[in-house]
């Protein structure tokens, strides 16, 4: 697959906080405008099989105007950012 590829730059998500870490997410910020997210369409993890490698989770999101994004979570470092 080609992710290694894609560029993301980073954004900040409100996620549903009653589950474990990053889970779930509700909305995001992308360059100054606020993207609800009627549903997550897919999600699937990356690196968990190389244990040198941290769990980055993807989420393909919808929004509430019929957008869809690729969004994702970098477990080690905390942070969300989103596919250009």
């Amino acid at each position: 697959m080609g992710n290694h590829s894609m560029e993301f730059e980073t954004i900040e998500v409100c996620t549903r906080d009653e589950f474990k870490g990053a889970q779930e997410p509700l909305s995001f910020v992308w360059r100054g405008r606020t993207r609800r997210i009627e549903q997550v369409v897919g999600r699937w993890y990356e690196g968990q099989v190389d244990s040198t490698r941290m769990p980055v989770l993807y989420f393909r999101v919808k929004t509430v105007a019929g957008e869809i994004y690729l969004i994702r979570y970098h477990e080690f470092f905390n942070v969300w950012s989103i596919a250009l």
